[in-house]
C-alpha cells in the first residue's frame, strides 16, 4: 500500500510541475516575437536564477535546444560570458564570449556538419588580431589579420582543396596593391 501511495503522489507531483511549467514558458515567433505555442518557431522555459542573474536556454518548438547563455536581467538578454547557439541537428552553430553585453574574446562559428568554419576574437565589440575560415571540408578557406574591426596586412585565400586561391594585402579595410591570385590547381594566374 506505501508504494502504491507514494507512486500517485510521485505521478500528481510530475504533473503538477509539467502544468505549471507550460506556464512559465515564453513562446516565439521566427523573428523572436512574443507568440502563442501554436505560432512558436522557438520557446524558453522559465529561466534558472543564478548568482546575480539568470541561464537561459531556449529550445526550437522541436524541442532541440537552440541557445544557452547567462544574462544579468530576467527581461531582457545582458549576456555575459560565454553564449551557444545549435542548429536544429543539435551541432553547435557559434561559441560567442561576452563582457557585459558586448562581444568580447574568442568566437566560433561552425558549419551545420560540426566542423569549424572560423575563428576570430573581438575586443569590446571590435574583431581584433588572427582570422580564420575554414571550408566545410576542414580544409583552409582565408586567414588574415584584423585591427581595430577593420583587415590589415596579407590576407589568403584559399580553393577548397588547400591549395592558396590568392593573396594580397589590406590597409585599413581595403585592398591594396597587387593580387596575386591562382587557379585551382595552385599554378599563378598571370
Amino acid at each position: 500500500m506505501k508504494n502504491h501511495t507514494l507512486f500517485i503522489y510521485l505521478i500528481v507531483f510530475v504533473f503538477s510541475t509539467s502544468v505549471f511549467a507550460q506556464k512559465d514558458t515564453i513562446w516565439y515567433d521566427a523573428n523572436w516575437n512574443k507568440a502563442t505555442k501554436e505560432q512558436a518557431s522557438y520557446y524558453r522555459p522559465q529561466p534558472v536564477k543564478k548568482d546575480n542573474g539568470y541561464f537561459l536556454v531556449d529550445y526550437f518548438s522541436s524541442g532541440v535546444k537552440q541557445m544557452e547563455a547567462f544574462s544579468h536581467t530576467l527581461d531582457e538578454e545582458k549576456f555575459e560570458g560565454e553564449v551557444i547557439w545549435y542548429y536544429e541537428n543539435g551541432a553547435v552553430m557559434q561559441t560567442v564570449n561576452y563582457k557585459n553585453n558586448i562581444p568580447n574574446g574568442l568566437r566560433k562559428n561552425y558549419h551545420e556538419s560540426g566542423t569549424l568554419k572560423s575563428q576570430y576574437s573581438y575586443i569590446d565589440d571590435k574583431i581584433e588580431g588572427d582570422w580564420v575560415s575554414y571550408h566545410e571540408n576542414a580544409k583552409l578557406s582565408e586567414s588574415g589579420k584584423y585591427k581595430n574591426d577593420e583587415r590589415i596586412g596579407l590576407w589568403k585565400e584559399y580553393h577548397n582543396n588547400g591549395k592558396l586561391k590568392g593573396e594580397g594585402n589590406y590597409i585599413n579595410g581595403k585592398k591594396v596593391g597587387v593580387w596575386k591570385m591562382y587557379y585551382y590547381d595552385g599554378i599563378e594566374d598571370e
